[in-house]
């Protein structure tokens, strides 16, 4: 539901029964989401509150952050502290840093800020990224000694990086706070070299998704673990949101009954 506002998002999820959403409280414009100004106390922030209020939907997670060796800043204003208001519980994050130092040291940096509002940090891992596969993830969580860190698997993400049930169990259940699912879709092309392609290749993967699966890795998952559908599609993006969301509802209830 990129095109959906905070507050427009609120109201579409709960009317097709999902109980939690994520917010991208900043995006780049190439994703496609909507201008809105929901880092500061403004009419969109309170608004969502209230939506959040009436419904009683939660807030899973907060997107997204971005290491950029361009950008050492990394943390917008506002972004902290607003997603600890909304009651979110993870806030997501992804490494373009060419150096895996750089990328253990700032992920170091933003735990110990997110540890004030006590909000998990979940680092995604994609092949076009400084952090490739979910074992690397994980060694760079457990390298950085903090213990609000976490690995988020993206189903197409996983797919892509050569993922196998088996890799989803070597790893701690405690790290893995939500996943996220989609149908992989058709493969992407190999892994590229430089760290502007984060961008293209990212915008590649947001437009190529199909609906929820777990990829291969779903019973692989701890049996608590809650689910995020991330599944943009192009081949749907001209229906209303709300109707892309009880899709959505409808196919995920499916997936879990099949489970």
């Amino acid at each position: 539901m990129l095109d959906a506002t905070p507050p427009e998002l609120v109201t579409v999820a709960a009317d097709a029964g999902f109980r939690s959403i994520g917010i991208r409280l900043t995006a780049p414009p190439s994703v496609g989401v909507p201008p809105y100004d929901i880092l500061s106390d403004g009419p969109v922030l309170r608004e969502t509150l209230r939506r959040l209020a009436d419904t009683g939907v939660s807030v899973l997670d907060t997107e997204f952050l971005r290491f950029e060796p361009e950008h050492p800043k990394g943390i917008p204003d506002g972004f902290l502290e607003v997603s600890a208001r909304l009651g979110a519980r993870n806030v997501l994050v992804m490494s373009a840093e060419p150096e895996e130092s750089r990328t253990l040291e700032r992920l170091g940096e933003l735990c110990d800020r997110a540890a004030g509002y006590d909000l998990q940090v979940c680092l995604e891992f994609a092949i076009y990224t400084g952090v490739r596969t979910l074992a690397h993830a994980a060694d760079v969580v457990a390298r950085s000694k903090r213990s609000n860190a976490s690995v988020l698997i993206d189903a197409l993400h996983w797919s892509r990086s050569g993922g196998i049930p088996a890799h989803v169990k070597q790893v701690d259940p405690s790290l893995l706070r939500y996943v996220q699912i989609c149908d992989a879709g058709p493969d992407m092309p190999g892994r590229p070299t430089h760290p502007r392609s984060f961008a293209r290749r990212a915008r590649k993967a947001s437009a190529r998704r199909g609906g929820p699966t777990a990829g291969g890795a779903g019973g692989a998952l701890p049996p608590t673990v809650p689910l995020a559908i991330e599944a943009p599609c192009r081949a749907t993006a001209e229906l209303p949101a709300a109707e892309r969301a009880k899709r959505a509802y409808r196919a995920l209830t499916a997936l879990l009954e099949k489970s």
